[in-house]
């Protein structure tokens, strides 16, 4: 009996040692690949800061205000465009009274004419 356990916690210890191995075999794998990325990513980023140069907080903040400027005179258009837009209708409906009082002028400086000839 005291053999079969010595052969049994024997077998077991070899299993442990197989799995660790597997274990460590897959870690250092899962390390290189990460390694591998990350310094990839570092390659990248060099070049990317090398291509395009970030603007400082004061240059952001000069482009936020130039930005807001813009925005307030595009507001500004927007209600002249609207003003105009209804000035120009009631100047359409000025001139279409103004034609129906003319027709009207007509008429009754027509009808006048018959009936002084």
């Amino acid at each position: 009996m005291r053999e079969h356990e010595r052969v049994l916690h024997q077998d077991i210890e070899r299993c442990v040692e197989i799995l660790q191995e597997s274990v460590d075999a897959e870690a250092a794998k899962a390390i290189s690949v990460f390694s591998k990325k990350t310094s990839d990513n570092e390659e990248w980023l060099k070049d990317l800061k090398t291509k395009f140069k970030l603007k400082d907080k004061v240059e952001l903040e000069q482009l936020l205000s130039l930005k807001n400027k813009q925005l307030d005179q595009i507001e500004g258009i927007e209600k002249k465009i609207d003003y105009y837009e209804r000035l120009c209708d009631e100047l359409e409906e000025f001139q279409d009274e103004i034609e129906v009082k003319m027709k009207l002028e007509q008429s009754r400086r027509s009808r006048l004419n018959s009936i002084h000839d």
